[in-house]
């Protein structure tokens, strides 16, 4: 008996591994350039728990040079860059190009939306702080606000080049072999999980803004206009290992800040985001939130905001956290 627990718990955990990874692969010989001798593509698509992508390759048939790109990313971000290989830029292989566009990309936009926009603003003004007393990131995107309701678009993709592809592939850490280098950024929409956010209530108001959020960002409404203020993205303000996992907890609103409770499963600690809905400045905590402080009671299951002061507690600290909110204040405007 004993051993056939033991088979059904390895075939158990065989058969969730297999479901966490989820490989294709698929072969396609045809002439793809039009020069009358048969190419091949092919299409390999790998899904784990937490990252995947699919990844294209083309043989030339004639030459037998083979090219080869891939979106492969983790869950944690709505971005993608892309570099093109420098031998997918000359002319002759212009048509190969475009099977790889076809076979890789969701569609092509010429400009950025208002929100990929405050990805990639937040995304290259960001700064990583050592030994500062309240925040160990500050983000500044700038943005404007808009007449019209914010959307969320379908997934698209932009041709970027020099120093603009330069500034953001070099935050990877890639090297780059010219200045004239091309390439994509792709924003993957559906781990917003809302095509519309015109009929949401807002979840928090005062006399100037009504504020609003999704499952991973938030956004403003002052007068008749419109801003994101933030979004949740491993890139900029840390994120859910998936964005099939719900980051936008408690909103609170005091005056022109907002402090946002963000949770980062799987880590059991998460995350206080300080913003000013004016500068667009935003700054994340860096002590160590959380619902576990070691005791018999537990932890508060969020911060709460007691007489001008922020209130929470600490992953395996008893005693609870506190922070005048005119101190966190005045320190996120002049970081």
């Amino acid at each position: 008996m004993k051993n056939l627990i033991i088979i059904l718990v390895i075939l158990i955990c065989i058969q969730k591994q297999l479901i966490a990874q989820q490989n294709t692969f698929d072969t396609i010989v045809r002439d793809l350039n039009n020069d009358k001798v048969m190419d091949t593509l092919i299409n390999y698509y790998e899904s784990g728990s937490s990252c995947g992508g699919r990844t294209i390759s083309i043989i030339n048939g004639k030459s037998q040079e083979k090219n080869s790109l891939n979106n492969y990313g983790c869950y944690n971000t709505f971005t993608k860059k892309i570099r093109i290989p420098e031998s997918l830029t000359l002319r002759a292989n212009r048509l190969f190009l475009d099977v790889f566009e076809e076979n890789l990309l969701p569609q092509k936009r010429a400009h950025m939306d208002s929100s990929l926009k405050w990805l990639i603003s937040a995304e290259l003004n960001l700064k990583q702080l050592d030994a500062h007393p309240f925040f160990n990131i500050i983000a500044s995107p700038k943005t404007n606000w808009q007449s019209s309701i914010l959307a969320v678009p379908e997934a698209y993709y932009l041709n970027i080049s020099g120093d603009t592809l330069q500034r953001l592939i070099g935050k990877t850490k890639e090297n780059f072999r010219t200045k004239n280098e091309q390439g994509y950024l792709v924003y993957y929409t559906v781990g917003y999980h809302i095509k519309t956010l015109e009929n949401l209530t807002p979840i928090a108001q005062n006399e100037d803004y009504q504020i609003y959020k999704t499952d991973h960002a938030v956004f403003v409404k002052k007068g008749s206009t419109y801003r994101w203020v933030f979004i949740s993205d491993e890139n900029v303000t840390g994120a859910p290992g998936r964005h099939s996992w719900v980051s936008i907890n408690q909103i609170q609103l005091i005056d022109n800040y907002l402090i946002i409770h963000q949770d980062v499963p799987p880590d059991s600690l998460y995350n206080i985001q300080i913003v000013n809905i004016e500068t667009q400045k935003i700054g994340r905590l860096n002590f160590s939130p959380s619902y576990n402080n070691w005791t018999d009671k537990g932890g508060m299951h969020t911060f709460r905001v007691i007489d001008d002061v922020l209130v929470f507690t600490e992953y395996g600290e008893p005693e609870l956290k506190k922070i005048q909110l005119k101190e966190l204040f005045k320190t996120l405007n002049k970081s």
